[in-house]
């Protein structure tokens, strides 16, 4: 009753390649399982429930693209990842725990899945590693109506340092929805970020830059070229130059080196390096602004040129 058919086992073997190890009941039908098939293999563990109707295959899924996968198999046609697990999943923001968020057109509930009923538009999703997922520009603007707006502006500064902001998808994404929410926030988060720099568009620049208007410091020219070299902060007419850390960018052997070695250059030609870490910046703003501000104003950085 239970025997098993070479050209079926190939087949479900190459379909649970595919989706992270996952199947959907209605695709085992479609490849010849019976019921009592399906019922079989559960119960001596070579199928492995996960959501109502979705297993894994061979053993229990433990990977986050392994129940993504089954999420959007248990909701059904026209499902995609999105929401907060979909800025986890383009590495926007640090990964989230808890339910896997789904987008669907159709009024489906799925328990252990957070869904948002939504009809999107073809420009809106596509796949990350087989996942069906939202764009980038989609999950920006789904992130805008459910995050702190400090929490959006760190994603979008990662999707321009990742290279992912595509400026005219943007646009005609705000353009099909004018009266969403979040899209007021994001086209104000948008227009912040500049076009033509990478680095500039972090936070971390971002966050000083906010400073120096809140403490009254003049404001610095952002990656200017002084020496032969792109800097982080300069203020022209003095000798002062602040880098800004983040350990996301200065944490390998050779980037630690490499930052001894401009400021080493930047020192021979007559310039002070101030470099300012992140964890400074956020625990002490106060004291930042201090002591920038004493350097700037002071007359003992004044350039001689």
């Amino acid at each position: 009753m239970h025997g098993e058919s070479p050209t079926r086992d190939a087949k479900l073997a190459v379909l649970a390649a595919k989706q992270h190890g996952v199947v959907a009941y209605r695709q085992l039908i479609a490849i010849g399982f019976m019921r009592g098939a399906i019922q079989h293999r559960l119960l001596t563990k070579r199928l492995h429930g996960m959501y109502k109707g979705v297993y894994s295959v061979g053993y229990p899924a433990e990977t986050a693209e392994a129940w993504e996968m089954a999420a959007v198999l248990a909701c059904g046609r026209g499902a995609v990842v999105s929401h907060w697990t979909a800025v986890s999943r383009w590495e926007l923001l640090r990964p989230t725990r808890g339910y896997v968020h789904v987008s669907v057109p159709s009024d489906r509930r799925v328990k252990g899945i957070r869904i948002h009923h939504v009809k999107l538009h073809r420009s809106d999703y596509t796949k990350r590693n087989g996942i069906p997922i939202t764009t980038v520009p989609r999950t920006l603007l789904d992130l805008a109506a459910v995050a702190p707006l400090s929490q959006l502006r760190r994603a979008t500064n990662e999707a321009a340092r990742r290279g992912k902001l595509n400026r005219q998808a943007i646009r005609d994404l705000l353009d099909r929805n004018p009266r969403r929410t979040g899209t007021k926030a994001l086209t104000a988060v948008i227009a912040a970020v500049d076009p033509q720099t990478r680095r500039s568009r972090s936070d971390l620049e971002t966050a000083f830059l906010a400073l120096c208007r809140k403490y009254g410091i003049p404001t610095p020219v952002v990656n200017a070229t002084v020496a032969g070299l792109e800097v982080d902060m300069h203020w022209p007419g003095t000798r002062l130059i602040v880098e800004l850390d983040s350990y996301q960018y200065h944490r390998t052997p050779a980037e630690f080196d490499n930052d001894r070695r401009r400021d080493a250059r930047l020192k021979v030609a007559g310039y002070e390096v101030l470099r300012i870490s992140d964890q400074w910046l956020n625990t002490d703003p106060r004291g930042v602004a201090q002591t920038v501000y004493s350097l700037v104003t002071s007359g003992s950085i004044a350039s001689s040129e």
